[in-house]
């Protein structure tokens, strides 16, 4: 009995077993559905995220492409802000006043320089989204607008300063938009506007090459311009087509004028000739105790009624202009490499202006007013605005190349002095207009004119006076009422008949100052000659220029017997320069034996010493340079051909 009992004991222990083993298999089965639960569930989640995921991922795509959008448009506001204010800044150079200091204008011409800076900068950075057509839509005649204002920028502040750097900048900006053709899309639009925009490019872009004596690149350009003027007339009809076809006159005229007189080699190509100052070391003078001079105002004037002219610029000023410049730092044409490079970083133009600017305070050029037929009032202004500027230890130099007016007197008796002080002097412009009906022409000549004795008042500064006129000698005896150093050069008032007159060459005068070795070629008919020779001949025009300026020295110093007006002036460079090659001119005129005439010699007051002008050795080295360039038969080496130079020819001092 307790066996079965035992045995129903076991029994019922196993089946709690089995029902508490069948428990925990369930709890297995039930951990197991968990964990498989847990899984899934887990993998849902996943799944889930990863719907959320690409939900987030177009939601964070569009968010992405609404900041790029508006990123992209506040790129092309603050283009249009810069170009706005870049366009603002330089139209409003055109109303600063001509006349005037540095600390006046430099100030503006900075701001506009900083934000054409950053105008080109800018665009470069983000041209892509400027030239899409979504945004903005840039065009290549918009860039090339932008880099000419740039061109031009740089070209008015080189006739602010007269430092020629500035004016090479302005080249390479223009050559650049030639060669990336930045305007060709005006031909294809056919668009007037646009068309004259190219037509006043290519007008710039010759002026600056011009005044850098880049012929080779003006040829070229030249040839361009008729095309696209012939182009413009046809497909327009403007009204102003006459117009243009004027400005290609005066190029054209311009151009050939100053060809005829400089010779080809031997293959027909132009002769090279510097026409700027180019001192490698600036001689020492002799100290007398008075403070270095310096030149630092000049005024040209051009006032020939029949001369050549182009963009309001005659030819002897333009050659006086360059006259009184040094040549730039870089004068060779730059390469297109080069300008890529300059173009396409604008701060390192900046960069380069500093070094420039730095450059300047060692090598100033003086500064300039160019005035081509001013009204005696105008003359009268700039005159007095640049005596305001100069100081006691610097100089003013007034160049009058123009017609002359002499008055003659009738009836009996002798003038009165205050009416010899106003005799006639250099014609200034008229107004047909103004003029009083009552006066005579004789009475108009003598008003719209220039007196010696008008200068009178400016002579309380040092003043250097260049006249190329046939009255010049009206100005031999300005008044030294003060005691600065004052002094007149003043050409021939004749010329032999054979030298063609002032309308088709400018004046001889004026181009001997400017480029000896030009003038006597033209004098001598040369119109050709080996490039080896030439180089040998410019040479030796150098060598006697030195022994001259040594001359110059040896007078200044107590013993001689130079003027203090000359002490003082051959201290600057380019008065120096002038008054050398015044010396030189009176030697290879006095020996030429086209040359006769005393009216045919130059003149100047106070006279120079006839030791200085007149010294045996610079007869030799004449006569060595025309055995040279092969050309003896024109000119008279014999002791007895006369010095017919009044103003020179006795070893007088002004007193």
């Amino acid at each position: 009995m307790e066996q079965e009992e035992n045995i129903e004991k076991i029994e019922e222990k196993d089946k709690q077993m089995e029902i508490s083993g069948g428990e925990d298999n369930g709890v297995v089965a039930n951990n197991e559905q968990n964990v498989t639960n847990e899984e899934t569930s887990e993998e849902t989640e996943k799944k889930d995220q990863n719907a959320m995921d690409t939900n987030k991922g177009v939601e964070n795509i569009e968010n992405a492409s609404t900041e790029s959008n508006e990123e992209k448009i506040k790129i092309v506001d603050e283009f249009q802000y810069l170009l706005e204010r870049s366009q603002q800044l330089f139209a409003g150079l055109r109303d600063l006043p001509p006349t005037g200091s540095q600390k006046q204008w430099q100030p503006y011409f900075k701001r506009t320089f900083e934000v054409y800076t950053k105008l080109w900068k800018y665009q470069q950075q983000h041209r892509a989204v400027l030239e899409n057509k979504e945004y903005y839509g840039l065009k290549r005649v918009e860039i090339g607008e932008i880099a000419s204002k740039i061109a031009q920028l740089y070209y008015h502040y080189y006739l602010r300063t007269s430092e020629t750097n500035y004016l090479q900048e302005s080249c390479i900006f223009y050559q650049a938009i030639h060669e990336r053709n930045y305007f060709k899309e005006t031909s294809e639009n056919k668009s007037s506007a646009l068309m004259i925009k190219k037509l006043r490019y290519y007008a710039r872009f010759i002026v600056v090459c011009l005044l850098l004596n880049h012929y080779e690149t003006i040829k070229q350009l030249m040839e361009e311009l008729n095309l696209l003027v012939d182009e413009y007339t046809k497909v327009f009809k403007p009204s102003d087509a006459a117009e243009w076809n004027v400005v290609i006159t005066e190029i054209s005229n311009f151009l050939e004028a100053d060809k005829k007189l400089l010779p080809t080699d031997l293959d027909g190509h132009m002769l090279s000739v510097s026409s700027r100052l180019s001192i490698d070391k600036t001689p020492k003078l002799n100290k007398d105790g008075t403070p270095k001079l310096k030149l630092q105002e000049a005024i040209l004037v051009g006032n020939h009624q029949n001369q050549m002219k182009f963009s309001e610029l005659t030819l002897d000023m333009f050659r006086m202009l360059q006259l009184l410049e040094r040549e730039p730092t870089s004068a060779d044409k730059p390469n297109s490499d080069n300008s890529e490079e300059k173009k396409d970083s604008m701060q390192e133009n900046q960069s380069n202006d500093k070094s420039n600017e730095k450059n300047s305070m060692r090598r100033i050029n003086p500064h300039k007013y160019l005035l081509h037929r001013p009204s005696f009032g105008q003359l009268m202004l700039y005159i007095t605005t640049a005596f305001k500027e100069i100081s006691d230890n610097s100089a003013l130099l007034l160049y009058l190349s123009a017609d002359g007016v002499k008055h003659i007197v009738k009836g009996e008796g002798q003038e009165t002095e205050l009416q010899q002080g106003y005799s006639g002097g250099i014609a200034t412009s008229t107004n047909p207009r103004k003029t009083e009906k009552t006066e005579t022409s004789e009475q108009t000549a003598l008003i719209h004119c220039l007196h010696p004795i008008d200068l009178v008042p400016f002579t309380r500064k040092p003043m250097f006076v260049v006249i190329d006129s046939n009255n010049s000698t009206a100005f031999k005896n300005i008044p030294k009422i003060f005691n600065a150093p004052l002094v007149s050069l003043m050409s021939p008032i004749e010329y032999p008949g054979n030298i063609n007159d002032s309308a088709h060459s400018g004046g001889l005068f004026t181009l001997f100052l400017h480029s000896p070795i030009k003038a006597i070629s033209f004098i001598s008919d040369i119109t050709e000659m080996a490039n080896e020779k030439w180089n040998e001949c410019k040479t030796k025009i150098k060598e006697i220029e030195n022994y001259i300026s040594d001359l110059y020295n040896a007078q200044a110093t107590s013993t001689g017997n130079l003027d203090k007006s000359y002490k003082r002036f051959i201290q600057d460079d380019f008065l120096r320069q002038i008054l050398v090659r015044y010396v030189l001119l009176c030697n290879v005129l006095q020996f030429n034996e086209q040359f006769k005439d005393p009216s045919h010699y130059p003149s100047c007051n106070p006279p120079l010493p006839q030791t200085l002008v007149y010294d045996p050795q610079i007869k030799e080295k004449i006569k060595e340079l025309v055995t040279l360039m092969e050309v003896t038969d024109k000119y008279n080496f014999d002791d007895t051909q006369a010095s017919a130079n009044g103003s020179t020819s006795a070893p007088q001092t002004a007193s």
